[in-house]
């Protein structure tokens, strides 16, 4: 149930993201629901990852608020809509909300695909096991000042870059929280939640604790 809870409240602050901070034409947002994540894709492609970073640190902090932690990949590619590669037979049965009916069961159907989502989704599998904001080492000159980072190496030995998400101070950050009214937990408030939660699961502790404290200087073994 804390898990679902969870959920909705990223829901929710994705929701108002888009409803409140960003709803023009030129800054819009396109999400959608994959697996267990959201793919936040952009009109436009974005010189800076100012954005797309104060978006991932609004969310990761808001969603800690909630008890338990997210993880996000910031990474570039194109999407577009795959609708046209289906079959008319299987369009010709399909609703609205991309299911089609096989008899007594359903067929879910996304109707968009591309090298953004692939990009980030194999970026967060490669992370280092923890609540890490993470982009490819290769956009380095992209990160703006105020997002301070640190350099790693992934499960597939890619050079990886973690944003340090519980202390960036950023105006673009402080207003995407103020416009959507998300949870804004100062660092101590953050550094406790993650410690309380390593504390109740000590299996969740012994794949964490050694990349927390590189990644986010957050040592468990302190008070």
């Amino acid at each position: 149930m804390k898990a679902c809870h969870s959920l909705r409240e990223l829901i929710r602050a994705i929701y108002r993201i888009g409803t409140r901070v960003y709803t023009d034409q030129g800054e819009r947002l396109f999400v959608h629901h994959m697996g267990d994540g959201f793919a936040i894709v952009s009109d436009f492609g974005e010189a800076s990852f100012k954005r797309p970073l104060g978006i991932a640190v609004a969310l990761m902090r808001h969603v800690t608020s909630t008890g338990m932690f997210a993880a996000a990949a910031v990474a570039e590619g194109s999407f577009s809509d795959i609708t046209g590669c289906y079959p008319n037979e299987v369009t010709e049965d399909c609703d609205d909300g991309g299911v089609v009916c096989l008899g007594e069961g359903l067929m879910t159907l996304h109707k968009v695909m591309g090298t953004a989502f692939i990009h980030a989704y194999r970026l967060n599998g490669d992370t280092p096991s923890g609540p890490f904001v993470v982009v490819s080492a290769e956009h380095e000159g992209r990160i703006p000042p105020e997002f301070e980072f640190c350099s790693t190496r992934g499960k597939r030995e890619n050079d990886l870059l973690s944003i340090d998400w519980m202390r960036a101070e950023s105006l673009a950050v402080d207003q995407i929280q103020a416009k959507a009214s998300l949870e804004a937990p100062k660092v101590g408030e953050l550094i406790q939640a993650i410690k309380s939660y390593c504390a109740r699961y000590p299996h969740v502790r012994g794949k964490w604790s050694g990349n927390l404290r590189a990644l986010l200087s957050v040592d468990l073994e302190k008070d």
